[in-house]
């Protein structure tokens, strides 16, 4: 009995035993097969995301490399399209000189534009007005510089002499060379009125064979001028310029209207009279292409014959040009040379 039930407790160990192995094995299986599932799956998602990445990249740098192709033709064709000129802004300390020119039947008063080039001053419209003024008189006394002082509430200007009398006194010949003198320079840098004062501080005095009792229009006075013409004078080496109202050419439209901007360019460059002791400042070899007044702002463009056209001949155009925007009160003008692809602009009243 002992021995059958010793037996039966080995046989069940024996059992148990067997299926403590299996169970064993299994777990063990189980636990091998997961990682390897898992790695798969792993492996199969990561390699799927790494080609999708690396499929939208090639296709971002296919679109980048398009992109930056198509800007690479926009601006080379908008570089080859597009002319490049230089500009120069030119020193708004422009001076205005007179000289008497004796045609032989009559005398004239002739202008000429300086621009200080080295910038060294830099003045006021006022000091500068007041230094053309007296430096220009042709008066014999310099009666502006030796009995007046000058004084500005823009854009009137105030003539006050301490003196009166024959101090003040000039031939008939004189009295128009001041008098023209007088206003063209003022109305060049952009007054619109002159009051003279007597020695008391009020107005009513004679000046150069003239009363002048009330307030002066300065454009009434000077009268239209319309275009600036050209003569030599050998004496200074140096072109001046005739106002177009002084030597009877063309002033008014067919409309007769005062010429407009772009009609006196135009004008400029032809001149009425075939026996004319002066010249126009629009030389054969140079051709107008536009020209514009907007807003204060003036514009020319043309262009030349390299072969024919010097530099004096492109710098007496460009002191036409600006004398002419003066007349207009302009404030600035731009003188633009298609040829050499240059553009300048030149500050004109008030600046």
């Amino acid at each position: 009995m002992v021995k059958k039930t010793m037996n039966l407790f080995l046989l069940t160990a024996v059992l148990l035993l067997i299926a403590g192995c299996q169970s064993s094995q299994e777990e063990t299986d189980r636990q091998t097969s997961e990682p390897v599932e898992n790695e798969s799956s792993e492996s199969l998602d990561g390699s799927t995301g790494d080609d999708v990445k690396s499929e939208n990249n090639a296709d971002d740098g296919d679109a980048e490399s398009i992109d930056s192709s198509g800007e690479a033709e926009t601006s080379n064709d908008d570089e080859s399209s597009t002319d490049v000129y230089s500009g120069a802004q030119k020193n708004p300390d422009y001076f205005i000189d007179t000289q008497v020119f004796d045609e032989g039947s009559r005398f004239y008063t002739a202008y000429a534009i300086h621009r200080d080039k080295e910038e060294k001053q830099a003045l006021s419209p006022e000091e500068r007005l007041e230094m053309s003024l007296l430096k220009n008189d042709p008066s014999e006394q310099d009666i502006l510089r030796s009995y007046a002082d000058l004084s500005f509430e823009w854009p009137h200007l105030y003539i006050h002499f301490h003196e009166d009398g024959n101090e003040l006194s000039t031939t008939s010949t004189q009295s128009t060379l001041f008098f023209d003198a007088l206003y063209g320079i003022s109305d060049l840098y952009g007054v619109e009125e002159i009051t003279f004062l007597n020695p008391d501080g009020e107005k009513g005095l004679t000046l150069a064979e003239r009363s002048v009792d009330e307030s002066i229009d300065v454009k009434d006075e000077k009268g239209l001028t319309r275009g600036y013409y050209t003569i030599y004078d050998e004496a200074l080496e140096e072109t001046l310029f005739l106002p177009g109202g002084e030597l009877e050419e063309q002033v008014v439209n067919e409309n007769d209207e005062p010429l407009t901007f772009p009609e006196t360019i135009d004008a400029m460059g032809t001149i009425d009279h075939a026996d004319s002791f002066y010249s126009s400042a629009i030389v054969e070899g140079i051709q107008i292409v536009d020209s514009s007044l907007t807003n204060g702002v003036a514009a020319v463009q043309y262009t030349m014959d390299e072969d024919m056209v010097t530099e004096a001949d492109q710098s007496v155009l460009e002191n036409a040009i600006q004398l002419a925007a003066l007349d207009f009160h302009a404030w600035e003008v731009q003188i633009i040379n298609d040829t050499l692809k240059e553009s300048s602009t030149y500050p004109l009243i008030g600046q």
